[in-house]
């Protein structure tokens, strides 16, 4: 009965070790924040350099691993879409300078007085590296 207790509680302990295990990778694995858009004015190369130009000033916030901002390249194959604009993407340390990036005074500001008047749609796609 001793045996049958002491396995119970090592298969407990292993499988709680596991779980944490696996919430501290989601936890601490890279986010990658993609985001798509379609400018108020699609194809406008004056809006598109100005896009360009303002998100390229948040290349300095930290927790950032790479960050690239760019336009569409236009495409035959059937599998893509290259109906937006411009892209942004953004690879940061972890869930915690995520939300650190997301949350900057900067970022909040770029957004709101730079970058969201010239969208007309966009679209975003966070994930984690396991």
């Amino acid at each position: 009965m001793k045996k049958n207790c002491i396995l119970l509680y090592g298969c407990m302990l292993v499988l709680a070790l596991a779980i944490s295990g696996a919430v501290s990778a989601a936890q601490k694995g890279q986010i990658s924040h993609m985001v798509l858009v379609w400018l108020k004015e699609p194809g406008n190369q004056a809006m598109r350099n100005q896009f360009v130009a303002a998100s390229r000033s948040l290349n300095d916030l930290p927790g950032i691993v790479n960050r690239h901002v760019g336009i569409v390249l236009p495409s035959d194959r059937n599998v893509v879409d290259d109906s937006f604009d411009v892209a942004v993407t953004v690879t940061l340390r972890d869930k915690a300078a995520f939300d650190a990036y997301m949350n900057n005074p900067k970022h909040k500001r770029v957004v709101a007085e730079k970058l969201k008047p010239l969208v007309g749609k966009i679209i975003v796609y966070d994930m984690v590296s396991e």
